[in-house]
C-alpha cells in the first residue's frame, strides 16, 4: 500500500487554509463583541433619553411653554433612535444576517435590519428638529417683540411634525426605494433609476 506524500505545497495549503479558519473565527468574535458594545451603548442611551423624556414631561405639566415642547420631542427622536439601534443589534445577535429566500421579506430585512432605517430616521429627524429649535429660539430672543405678537400655538405643532416629515422624505423614502439585494449583499440606497439621481444622493 502507498503510503501518502506530502509537499511543501501541500503544506502551505493546510497553512493557509488554517490561517483562515483562524481569520474567520477572530472575525466573528470581533463581530460578536462589536454588538455587544454596540447594544450596551443603545441600552444606556435609551434609558437616560427615557428619562430625561419622563422629566421634561412632567416638567411641561407643571411650567408648559412652546421650547419645552420641542425639547420633548427631540428627546423623543433621540429615544427612538436609540430604541432602533437596540433592536437591529438584538435581531443581529439573535439571527445573524442570513436570508431566508422569501424576497419581500429578505428586502425588509434589508432595508430595517441592515440599513437600519429606523435609527437613520431618528437622527435626521434629530438634526432637522434642532434646526427648528435654534430657529425658535433666536427669534424668541433677537426679535422677542415680533415673537410676542405673531407666534402661535399651531407653529409649535409646526415645529414638531416637520422633523419627522423631513426626515421620512431624506432618509426613510429613498431607503425604501433604492434598498435591493443584489448577488446575496444588501445595498442600502445603491440602486437607482438613473445616474442622475444617484450622483444628487452623493
Amino acid at each position: 500500500m502507498e503510503q501518502p506524500t506530502w509537499s511543501l505545497a501541500d503544506t502551505d495549503n493546510f497553512t493557509n487554509a488554517t490561517q483562515d479558519v483562524d481569520n474567520s473565527r477572530k472575525l466573528s468574535s470581533v463581530s460578536v463583541s462589536v454588538l455587544t458594545v454596540g447594544i450596551g451603548v443603545s441600552v444606556t442611551g435609551s434609558i437616560a433619553n427615557t428619562v430625561v423624556l419622563a422629566v421634561l414631561i412632567l416638567a411641561r405639566r407643571q411650567y408648559g411653554s412652546s421650547v419645552n415642547i420641542l425639547i420633548i420631542n427631540q428627546s423623543a427622536m433621540d429615544l427612538f433612535s436609540c430604541v432602533s439601534v437596540v433592536a437591529v443589534y438584538m435581531v443581529i445577535f439573535t439571527r445573524g444576517l442570513a436570508y431566508s429566500g422569501n424576497q419581500i421579506a429578505d428586502n425588509i430585512f434589508c432595508v430595517v435590519v441592515q440599513g437600519g432605517v429606523f435609527a437613520a430616521l431618528g437622527l435626521t429627524a434629530g438634526k432637522l428638529g434642532l434646526i427648528v429649535i435654534t430657529l425658535e429660539r433666536y427669534f424668541k430672543i433677537v426679535h422677542a417683540i415680533a415673537h410676542r405678537k405673531h407666534y402661535r400655538s399651531w407653529m409649535t405643532k409646526v415645529g414638531v411634525a416637520l422633523p419627522w416629515i423631513g426626515a421620512a422624505c431624506f432618509t426613510l423614502f429613498p431607503a425604501i426605494g433604492t434598498s435591493r439585494i443584489v448577488n446575496g449583499r444588501c445595498l442600502r440606497m445603491g440602486v437607482w433609476p438613473n445616474e442622475g439621481m444617484a450622483k444628487v444622493r452623493k
